[in-house]
């Protein structure tokens, strides 16, 4: 199913089928403001489980999977962060950032690496952060375009057509170049710049 947003003004009840679906553990396609992601319940081991497969990641991949949150205070309840790395944060938050921290135990086993890290986003993005306030916990979120791959303009017709068989539900917010977060590794209240990308590097 291939439902119609505007990005700019987001209808809850266009929302709604992708709301439903996640909560039936299922596996969405939605934009974002770094491009089209998977995303799923964060309390759905199976919606899990499909984005791993989906984005080819074993259980000893060295990338921890992201999770979506609103609020920078939810940061604090999945990863942790020393004071430096707070202020960074609060500084940078919210924007086209993935904040990779340790995790706390309320992070799923199935979201994190080997090193029991995690990511967060925190964007800027009406249609993100409606699916958040709708399904009322985190989403797991991953980008469709690999950082590897030679961008393309991302279709979200072509999506429904392409992953018929492992996506319940695909967000047309229209055609998107993708523009990959900034990655930050924030560990031990170090800083160490994993990625550059849209958003600019804290100084």
């Amino acid at each position: 199913m291939r439902i119609r947003v505007e990005i700019e003004r987001p209808a809850p009840r266009h929302l709604q089928p992708a709301i439903d679906a996640m909560r039936r553990d299922g596996v969405i396609i939605y934009p974002t403001d770094t491009g089209y992601a998977y995303g799923c319940a964060l309390s759905s081991l199976k919606g899990i489980g499909r984005i791993r497969k989906l984005k080819g990641y074993t259980d000893k991949h060295p990338k921890p999977l992201t999770m979506l949150v609103n609020e920078i205070a939810e940061l604090g309840r999945y990863g942790h962060m020393g004071n430096r790395v707070f202020r960074v944060v609060r500084r940078l938050l919210p924007g086209p950032y993935t904040m990779v921290l340790s995790a706390t135990n309320e992070v799923p086993r199935q979201m994190k690496n080997r090193w029991h890290e995690v990511g967060m986003r925190v964007p800027d993005h009406l249609v993100c952060r409606m699916l958040v306030d709708m399904l009322g916990e985190p989403l797991l979120t991953g980008s469709l375009t690999s950082s590897d791959a030679q961008f393309e303009l991302e279709e979200p017709e072509l999506y429904e057509q392409r992953y018929a068989r492992d996506v319940q539900v695909v967000v047309d917010g229209g055609p998107l170049w993708p523009e990959p977060s900034t990655v930050l590794k924030l560990v031990d209240d170090e800083i160490e710049v994993l990625r550059e990308g849209q958003g600019a590097l804290p100084e």
